[in-house]
């Protein structure tokens, strides 16, 4: 019996909604044919009550548009913005083609914004690292040094959030985790080979400041920024081969994988510089960009750079003063936080003041 109930409850109300939607079609599409006869006076009694309840969301931009430019016709100016606002709310990506909108919609909508106030981000992607030295040691001559380095690769997980100062312009924090890495081969003694590997993991935030264009669904943008970096954890692997060159024999000394965290400078700072691209995918964004970060000092803690004493005996290796550089590909997703409003040149309301406001 309950079952009955539910059941005939349930088809009830189906029934009811889709007889409702049917009901709110026809109020749209009558209100269309009052619109293009001109009989403007009723519209927006005919759509105020599907939509409070009845219009799915195309419905409502459209119907909002209808009141719009009805508002306009009848020398409503303030009920005309209103009904912009609660449209741009909706749809804040509309713009009306200047080519083929009414010129007063065109003008009305210059008076509003649908940059968002904030942008959050995340990406993930591949890097590649080169080092630059600064000062050369060893326990050979240096001046005979036959040493070189090879980049290595990482990869990188971004988040961050973007204040948009205007349209083109904005300002972003971008906290960043990073592994990155870097070898190094040297002769030593003529004959001896020497090969290192140096894998690192930091967190790194830097302040940005971006800019960017609008191109159909296409967002180009360039960025510049500081940041500074944390080091989390530096790890080594050496491998030595000491030679006899009259035997033509070599005895491999080798072994586990040393931490050498307290001969890097925990904290560094750096300089980077970006270019990119957004495309939008529906409301939001798919980016991918490639960026440069280059360290300002050198990475190497010059009051530890001797304490690791595997180095120095086990392996004959000592540190050379460097700095790294890193280039990476990141691709990510872009969420607008949207907030229509009308531009401040047209209110008395500060930036901050609309940025906190209600709606």
């Amino acid at each position: 019996m309950r079952l009955r109930i539910f059941t005939v409850l349930m088809l009830l109300i189906t029934v009811g909604y889709g007889v409702r939607a049917q009901s709110c079609t026809e109020t749209l599409n009558t209100a269309r044919q009052n619109f293009e006869e001109g009989h403007l006076y009723v519209i927006e009694e005919l759509l105020e009550p599907c939509l409070k309840k009845g219009f799915n969301r195309d419905q409502k931009i459209e119907a909002y548009h209808l009141l719009t430019r009805t508002f306009l016709f009848i020398d409503e100016p303030e009920k005309a913005e209103e009904s912009y606002l609660n449209l741009l709310k909706l749809d804040p990506e509309y713009k009306p083609d200047p080519e083929t909108a009414p010129i007063d919609l065109v003008y009305l909508s210059e008076k509003f914004t649908t940059t968002p106030i904030f942008t959050l981000h995340g990406g993930i992607g591949a890097n590649l690292s080169t080092i630059h030295v600064l000062g050369n040691y060893g326990v050979d001559n240096t001046a005979e040094s036959r040493e070189s380095y090879s980049e290595g690769g990482g990869v990188q997980i971004r988040v961050g959030a973007d204040l948009n100062i205007n349209s083109h312009l904005s300002l972003g924090i971008e906290p960043t985790f990073i592994t990155r890495s870097y070898s190094y081969q040297n002769i030593l003694f003529m004959v001896d080979e020497q090969n290192y590997m140096e894998n690192q993991a930091l967190v790194q935030l830097p302040v940005i400041l971006k800019y960017r264009i609008e191109k159909n669904k296409w967002r180009p943008f360039i960025y510049a920024g500081f940041g500074s970096e944390f080091l989390i954890n530096a790890r080594a692997q050496i491998t030595y081969y000491d030679k006899n060159q009259d035997s033509q024999t070599e005895f491999p000394v080798t072994g586990p994988e040393l931490n050498i965290s307290k001969i890097r400078k925990r904290l560094n700072s750096y300089v980077l510089f970006g270019i990119g691209t957004n495309y939008r995918i529906g409301y939001n964004y798919i980016y991918i960009d490639a960026r440069y970060t280059g360290q300002l000092r050198n990475m190497v803690d010059p009051d530890n750079q001797y304490n690791i004493t595997d180095f120095d005996y086990t392996y004959g290796y000592i540190d050379d003063d460097k700095r790294l550089s890193n280039y990476a590909i990141t691709v990510g997703y872009v969420w607008p936080l949207y907030k229509p409003r009308k531009l401040r040149k047209y209110t008395k309301e500060g930036f901050f003041s609309q940025i906190f406001r209600n709606e």
